[in-house]
């Protein structure tokens, strides 16, 4: 919040790009930096538009070990393999420090920053690194990663600190795939060609290529041992028509492996050179729609095309290297604005490059929220999930809910429906009008109970710009059980997956003593899915395809159980892990007056990290006496709680 002097921070003054440097000096704190810059005679200022987290570096005594690991990546895929996974631990030297919180925040591959979502590994809430068995996206190589750790020293108060490079991870493989691209070329008689290098996948150590055959023999044809660059001279002799087949082998210093057929040559009298290669400009494409854009005139044969400097903010384009086609999916987050796009076009006699502009508009009917805030009195609304209490049936169906924030263009017609597939409560019970107001008309239960509906709010329906934001909508059945009320407040606990969460405590009326007062999850685990990977289905533990049922596996595996009991409440249970709360699920904390504890890096599997909503059962007791939390006897069954799932969280 202050002007701070400072030559840390510089400004590439013909790209805008900016570095950073030279901060051993630099005060910790959060800094945002102002950009000014002069364009046709105009000068303009961006205000605070970068900020950056200079984050105090960790405490000297605190180390991984050991802080190089390594591992056969085909251990890693086969969530079936018996294999035992290597550990690292993050430790401390001496009593002086303590770690209080434990968050991987940056995983780099080859010494490069891997910027899409991944869940290779983790990190437990003891500090334990871990690698993820079943993780079919991981690839072959170096990985470095960087914690964010909070820590306190011994009468100081807790602070964060980045513990940089903290552990490398060598996930090693013996050679696994080569693809050159293209695989199948047209060379002009008694002309050199060289191909492009082959994307590889498997370990680099040691890596060299070898030609196995080729067929017909010509010993024109040759190969660097180093990059795989399959290379044939000027004055070949082949003639026209020959179809000339390689083979390749592939050696790094955990194996070998032979790539039949892996290149093809075709022998032709003449290869046209390109004079022409154009692209249109695009007309304006609508924000966040699907396209393709084709090439517009091209004379040439057998040509491979490719991206010159693209501009990051274009990195969900693709390019087909073949055809020269131009494309990016629906959803895809290239901003509004207009863009410059530059192809390279090759082939073997010439190479040419052409430039198009593209242009985004604005999607007249792109947003990506609705809220419908509470009756809660909690704000800011935005911070908390849309959520209802009632304690009659009366209450709830007086209910007209509507629309608290959105960011839906103003005018813009709406499809309202329930996502019947993944909602508790029935479509039937509630009606929207046209602005998305809600009318609540039934759905009473008389068990103190969490329900929800997953709406669908559609715009632009049948058009290239149609958008769909699925929200969960929440309503609390607050009446007593056995004359106690047990209300959290938010009854909704927003939750990031990957780094866990505690809610409020909640508010018991109607226990005459609350130090004999206790609580546990219990039975009836649900999940439902809203926006997660499809894999991740619906249901209890006891589905055995389910995302519980994954899970509570993870669970048993954790403990060194053989067996998984998708009947027992142990993943969600305070009382049956007293003595090693990292490992649950989450948990009722009987030390945070009956807080929600969820565990970070837990709600997740091979397809990727929770999103969506879990709702449990409860029981209590007012009598002091855990072991009848359990019994079957025990009619205090309450579901006062939902846990909402989301990595944006």
């Amino acid at each position: 919040g202050e002007v701070y002097d400072t030559d840390c921070f510089q400004i590439e003054t013909n790209t805008g790009a900016i570095s950073i440097s030279d901060t051993k000096d630099l005060a910790v704190g959060l800094y945002a930096l102002s950009i000014s810059c002069r364009a046709n005679g105009s000068f303009y200022e961006f205000k605070d538009i970068v900020s950056v987290n200079m984050m105090r570096a960790v405490p000297e005594g605190i180390s991984v070990e050991p802080n190089k690991i390594k591992v056969d990546f085909g251990d890693i895929i086969d969530s079936e393999s018996t294999a035992e996974l290597p550990t690292a631990q993050v430790t401390t030297d001496g009593e002086h420090i303590s770690i209080q919180k434990y968050i991987i925040t940056n995983v780099y591959k080859d010494g490069i920053l891997i910027e899409e979502e991944n869940n290779f590994f983790m990190i437990s809430n003891t500090g334990e690194i871990s690698i993820v068995k079943g993780e079919s996206n991981i690839q072959p190589g170096k990985y470095t990663l960087d914690l964010k750790l909070t820590t306190a020293i011994v009468d100081e108060e807790a602070e964060e600190g980045l513990f940089t490079n903290a552990i490398e991870i060598d996930v090693t493989s013996k050679p696994l795939s080569l693809i050159y691209t293209p695989n199948l070329v047209k060379i002009e008689e008694n002309t050199e060609n060289i191909s492009a290098a082959p994307t590889f996948v498997g370990s680099t150590d040691g890596l060299t290529y070898a030609i196995k055959s080729i067929e017909p023999e010509n010993s024109s044809i040759s190969i660097d041992p180093a990059t795989g660059i399959i290379t044939i001279a000027a004055n070949n002799n082949l003639a026209v028509g020959t179809t000339c087949n390689i083979s390749i082998t592939a050696t790094n210093q955990y194996g070998t492996k032979d790539f039949d057929n892996i290149y093809t040559m075709n022998i032709v009298e003449f290869i046209d050179p390109i004079t022409k290669f154009t692209y249109n400009n695009t007309e304006e494409l609508i924000q966040a729609a699907a396209f393709e854009h084709t090439v517009n005139e091209m004379d040439g044969a057998e040509v491979t095309y490719s991206f010159v400097e693209l501009d990051n903010k274009l990195s969900d384009l693709r390019i087909d290297p073949v055809t020269g086609t131009i494309s990016a999916k629906k959803g895809n987050s290239i901003p509004v604005g207009q863009y410059t796009v530059t192809v390279l076009a090759k082939n073997t006699k010439s190479e040419k490059q052409a430039s198009f502009t593209l242009t985004i508009k604005k999607n007249p009917y792109y947003f990506t929220y609705v809220h419908w805030g509470n009756n809660l009195n909690l704000t800011p609304v935005m911070n908390y999930a849309s959520q209802f209490r009632a304690t009659k049936k009366a209450e709830l169906t007086s209910l007209v809910i509507p629309i608290a924030e959105t960011d839906i263009p103003e005018g813009t017609e709406v499809e309202w429906e329930i996502d019947t597939e993944n909602s508790t409560l029935a479509a039937s019970n509630l009606e929207f009008d046209a602005n998305g107001t809600i009318h609540v008309k039934g759905g009473w239960n008389s068990n103190n109970k969490v329900w929800f509906v997953v709406v669908k709010a559609t715009t632009g329906k049948g058009t290239p710009g149609e958008i769909t934001v699925k929200t969960p909508v929440f309503f609390h059945f607050a009446n007593a059980k056995n004359g106690v009320t047990v209300n959290y407040t938010p009854f909704v606990l927003q939750v990031n997956p990957r780094t866990g969460g505690t809610s409020a405590a909640p508010t018991v009326t109607g226990a005459d003593n609350m130090s004999n007062f206790l609580l546990d999850y219990r039975r009836t685990f649900d999940y439902y899915n809203i926006n997660g990977p499809a894999e991740h289905k619906k249901g209890q533990p006891s589905v055995k395809d389910s995302f519980m049922y994954s899970v509570w596996e993870a669970y048993y595996t954790a403990i060194g159980a053989t067996t998984v009991n998708t009947g027992a409440k142990d993943p969600m249970s305070y009382y049956s892990n007293t003595s090693r709360l990292a490992t649950p699920l989450g948990y009722v904390d009987a030390t945070k007056d009956l807080a929600i504890t969820i565990n970070p890096n837990k709600w997740q599997n091979e397809y990727g990290y929770a999103n969506g909503v879990m709702v449990g059962q409860m029981t209590f007791v007012t009598d002091g006496n855990p072991e009848m939390l359990s019994h079957s006897s025990n009619t205090n069954q309450i579901f006062p709680i939902a846990i909402w799932f989301d990595t944006k969280f």
